[in-house]
């Protein structure tokens, strides 16, 4: 029988009862959350004087949060910062990751030509933040951020660059690109008729789906620009693409996210246990012996885990079907 096992960290603080913690990962979204709830009337020594947790707890401390099962490797499981203490009851403690950082940053940008990697250089300078090793490093024919902060001048990419995916890896470091090129190299083995607690998985017939993807963006001498592929008729996806001023280039990236969106493969979420580990950017390997062929590895795009009285629970999103090119 596995003993669930863990801790949380917060600012000088250690605490080894849980009530319930939520930390929530995606590469889709730029920022991972951690919700810890505990009792509001929990008491802390500080300077010899017993205090309310919310007295000492206050935004941007540091937050690192531990979880496992007793006579198995713990894991941290997030590291961030306090973002805001809701007095509610039980108490719920907000945290997001180095993220957090970057929103308190002050950023412009506007070079001619830059790389990616020069913008993505910029926005964490003078942070402890780091460039993933592995990563997407695209010529840009142009791309302006008048004002504002780091974390904003990333959203703008997103929207840019809506086929990149830009979020903090577990390594703390900031990643850009189609997928996670160290990580899907690691793999965690599903049983889809073995050992699951939840499974709301869908498999999809992509040849069945039909889809139209237009980009549209402008020269350098500001004409319009546009591609168009898939079936007329289709449900239409409309990317309005502000860095891309060559067609050619434009419809690469088009081209690119028509094949994702039919791709077949699996759509939905399953839960597992807290064991095996899993993150996003990882590849699930699917095992389906009544569907041999519905069997492969497919890109993790979220993950939800949850830890408490309750138990501790791994829910577990997929995104595309990865092809043999892609462990490269």
């Amino acid at each position: 029988m596995f003993v669930l096992q863990g801790y949380f960290e917060i600012g000088n603080y250690r605490f080894n009862a849980i009530n319930n913690i939520e930390i929530t990962r995606s590469i889709e979204e730029l920022t991972s959350t951690a919700v810890i709830k505990m009792p509001s009337k929990f008491y802390i020594k500080e300077d010899g004087q017993l205090k309310y947790t919310e007295q000492v707890i206050k935004k941007y401390q540091p937050v690192k949060i531990v979880l496992g099962y007793k006579g198995k490797p713990e894991v941290v499981e997030f590291n961030g910062f306090v973002d805001k203490v809701k007095y509610s009851i039980p108490m719920e403690i907000h945290c997001e990751d180095a993220m957090q950082l970057l929103k308190r940053k002050d950023f412009i940008f506007n070079e001619p030509k830059p790389n990616l990697r020069d913008i993505l250089l910029q926005i964490v300078k003078d942070t402890p933040i780091k460039l993933a090793a592995k990563m997407s490093d695209m010529k840009l024919d142009k791309w302006v951020f008048k004002e504002g902060n780091a974390a904003q001048a990333l959203a703008k990419l997103k929207q840019d660059l809506p086929m990149y995916h830009f979020y903090i890896n577990q390594n703390g470091e900031l990643y850009a690109g189609l997928k996670h090129l160290n990580k899907v190299l690691e793999s965690v083995t599903y049983d889809l008729n073995y050992s699951l607690v939840e499974n709301n998985l869908e498999f999809k017939d992509g040849s069945e789906r039909k889809v139209r993807v237009i980009y549209k963006s402008t020269t350098k001498d500001n004409k319009p620009i546009k591609v168009e592929f898939g079936e007329q008729g289709g449900e239409k996806v409309e990317v309005n693409n502000a860095t891309i001023t060559n067609k050619e280039k434009l419809a690469e990236l088009a081209q690119i996210h028509l094949k994702n969106l039919k791709a077949d493969g699996f759509e939905g979420d399953l839960t597992s246990f807290l064991l095996p580990y899993a993150e996003p950017g990882m590849a699930a390997q699917l095992i389906d012996t009544k569907h041999p062929n519905r069997e492969g590895r497919y890109l993790i795009k979220k993950v939800v885990t949850t830890y408490g009285t309750k138990g501790a629970r791994r829910k577990v999103s997929l995104g595309n079907r990865l092809t043999i090119a892609d462990k490269k």
